[in-house]
């Protein structure tokens, strides 16, 4: 599992990787940090009016990016942070995979709180689900001054 297929796999079969971050969490963060981009989106998904997405994204450089990634495909994402001028990651708590250690070494500091979000689809309006796991942000750069 070196190669974090079974991750993959987990998280990539026939999972949605368009659950939004719960609104609540994402204004707290936003207020702390002043974001700039929302990282990882889809159309019409997006937390913030800049938004990057598969199909049109956007260059990182310069941004306080907050960024909830595919959970499916974290490493990419991970590897854009040094670009950044701050970026905050909702990711799960996985610290025996590669992209775990490798956010590190570029310099994330781990911040880890209580709870799991409740996720929401974009097209569902209900309450949303709890995480199945547990989530972790990881900071990259900066401070909370904008």
């Amino acid at each position: 599992m070196a190669d974090g297929s079974a991750y993959v796999d987990w998280y990539g079969k026939g999972r949605h990787q368009n659950w939004r971050t719960p609104r609540g969490m994402f204004d707290a963060l936003h207020a702390e940090y002043g974001f700039t981009l929302d990282g990882a989106s889809e159309p019409g998904n997006g937390l913030l009016p800049l938004a990057s997405t598969a199909d049109s994204p956007i260059d990182w450089t310069g941004h306080r990016v907050f960024c909830n990634p595919p959970w499916s495909n974290i490493r990419p994402f991970v590897e854009m942070a040094p670009s950044a001028e701050l970026v905050v990651f909702l990711v799960p708590a996985r610290t025996n995979v590669v992209w775990f250690h490798r956010a590190l070494e570029l310099g994330a500091r781990a911040r880890f709180f209580q709870g799991r979000p409740k996720f929401e689809l974009p097209e569902y309006e209900g309450k949303g689900h709890n995480s199945p796991v547990d989530c972790v942000l990881l900071v990259f750069g900066g401070t909370h001054d904008r």
